[in-house]
Formats: C-alpha cells, structure tokens, sequence
C-alpha cells in the first residue's frame, strides 16, 4: 500500500543515518517525495565527498513509482536556513505533509498516524503540529494522542496553513516576549529558559529553527499532538550531529513502538498532567542547585548560556 501523504526528506552528511531512515521511507512508497539537502561547508575536511555519498544513497535507491522533488544546495545554509528554507520550498508545493531529518528513525505506524491526523484535523486551526516522538510513560492515558504545547520535531507533520504563520526571525517587541512566556510557562525556570531560548534566536546567538516554530505555535495559541507510545527514534546522537552531540540514555535509548489503532480524544485541549509529566522529565530545570546555577551563570556570561542551549536543543 503506498503512503498519499507527501514526504519531506532532510538530508546532509551523514551517510550511514540517511541509509537507515529512507529504508523507512522507502517500505512507506510515498506518492510525493521531496528531498532537500544543505550543502558542505567550505572549512570541513572531506564534507563535499560525505554529501554527495548521502544523496546518491538516497537519489539511486528509488524504486517505487512517485513524483520526486530535489533541493540540493551548492553552499551551506546551516542548520537554521536549510531546515526552514527546505520546509517553506515543502509548503510551497503542498497543503500538507510529513518531515523527517536524516537521523529521525520511524516505526511504520508512524506514517499511518500522521495521515490519519492530518486528514482530522485538516480545517482545525486550532491544531498545528502531528509529532511521533514521546516522553509519556506507557498506558499513561487511555487515548493514543494528547494536546500540548510541547512540540517534537523528531519525525512530524503539519499543513501549510500553519507553516506559513512562521517566522524564522521572531520579530515580536520584548514585551510581546515576556507575555507570550509568562502565560504559557508558570514555572519559574522554565519560563527563564524558553525566554533564553528566543532571546538568543532573536540576538542570532544560536543557529536553529525548531525554537522559532515553537514561538510559532505559542503566539498563534495552537495545540501540537503527541502520541502516547513513541513512535520515533533519534539515531544521531554522536561526535556529528549538531547540536545532539553527547548521547542521553532517557532521550537516545527511547524504545520505537507500533501504534495499531487510533483511539482519539473526546476533546481538543492541552491534556495538562501529560504535560506537567513532560515537564518533569525535560524541563524541570528549578530541581537542583547545578540547573539554578547554569542559569545564573548564562546570564552573567552569554557565551556560556549559548553553549548550554545548544547542548541540550532537541
């Protein structure tokens, strides 16, 4: 059975990543494939080589009928551009679809799933992000999604509708900032990081993209969908990814399941103690002295809070 729902493949220089991921999407047979890819950095030894092996991988391996679009870029971008560039390219030829980067692994399910949500909540504004990935504990609730406003781009989906809200520059007044925070995150830490986290978009202190869809997201006042079970596993922890450099057995080591029905909630609102779970496990920076004092000392040395932000970005 081949998958309807376009599919937008990110790529770049990670041969052995991008092999395992499109063996996914190749047991998938999308009728659409679009696959984008940054090119090498001019001060990286042997990158060129490493680029042009991870498209061959992907371009010659194409074996089921479908409309294929390519985006393979010369220079490099970064992270930052190549991401939403690529995507905005995405949106400009379809009202939905799935994206997944080259070290985002999927169960099979997972193209099952984001079909079926986009096919849902299609004219729901209120809905803007379909992730794979997530933190709950299993048989936590008895649907097999929840609403949040914690959004995971680890294999996920969206319609343009929504994409084309974004805004890669966050151009918000300070004001606009705060308030945005402060009515979304109660936590005190919290709140500082996420304000951290686009004040330093904002002062182009870190090269990224999922932060400003993040903001995106808030400042519409829309909902992201999370599935129970996760159904995405990140295989690019290591010395070559950019910002997932040291491996997080929690985050890294998360077990890949199978979702085989879709039981949907009665309801389209933030499931708060789902939430408040996932806060727990990935936010709850306030917990000890250590986390208080990163903070502290970020705002003291900015050089330092940046490199923190990186670390630990997605």
């Amino acid at each position: 059975m081949q998958l309807s729902t376009p599919v937008l493949f990110l790529i770049f220089n990670r041969p052995i990543q991008t092999a395992l991921v499109f063996e996914a999407i190749r047991e998938a047979r999308p009728s659409r494939l679009f696959v984008a890819a940054d090119g090498p950095r001019k001060d990286v030894v042997d990158e060129r080589e490493k680029c042009e092996e991870t498209r061959k991988i992907v371009l010659q391996s194409i074996d089921w009928p479908c409309e294929i679009n390519t985006l393979l870029r010369d220079e490099n971008l970064g992270c930052g551009k190549a991401v939403s560039n690529a995507i905005t390219w995405f949106f400009e030829n379809v009202d939905e679809g799935i994206i997944l980067e080259d070290d985002c692994l999927p169960d099979q399910s997972f193209f099952f799933f984001c079909e079926q949500m986009l096919e849902k909540y299609r004219y729901n504004k209120l809905v803007m992000h379909i992730g794979g990935s997530s933190f709950q504990e299993l048989s936590r609730k008895p649907n097999s999604y929840y609403f949040s406003r914690y959004i995971f781009i680890w294999g996920w989906a969206t319609w343009k509708r929504a994409w084309d809200l974004y805004d890669f520059n966050l151009n918000d007044n300070e004001i606009v900032l705060k308030h945005l925070v402060s009515r979304n995150f109660k936590d005190t830490y919290e709140a500082s990081f996420w304000k951290d986290a686009f004040q330093a978009v904002i002062d182009s202190n870190i090269d990224t993209w999922d932060y400003q869809w993040t903001y995106t997201i808030l400042k519409n006042e829309g909902l992201g969908i999370t599935p129970n079970l996760n159904l995405v596993n990140n295989i690019g922890f290591g010395p070559l990814a950019t910002h997932t450099l040291v491996p997080n057995d929690f985050i890294s080591e998360r077990k890949r399941y199978s979702i085989k029905q879709i039981d949907h909630p009665r309801k389209v609102k933030i499931h708060e103690r789902a939430d408040y779970n996932t806060y727990k496990r990935l936010y709850q920076f306030g917990n000890t002295r250590f986390n208080r004092m990163k903070f502290a000392v970020g705002k003291r040395f900015p050089f330092i809070k940046t490199l923190y932000l990186k670390g630990f970005k997605k």
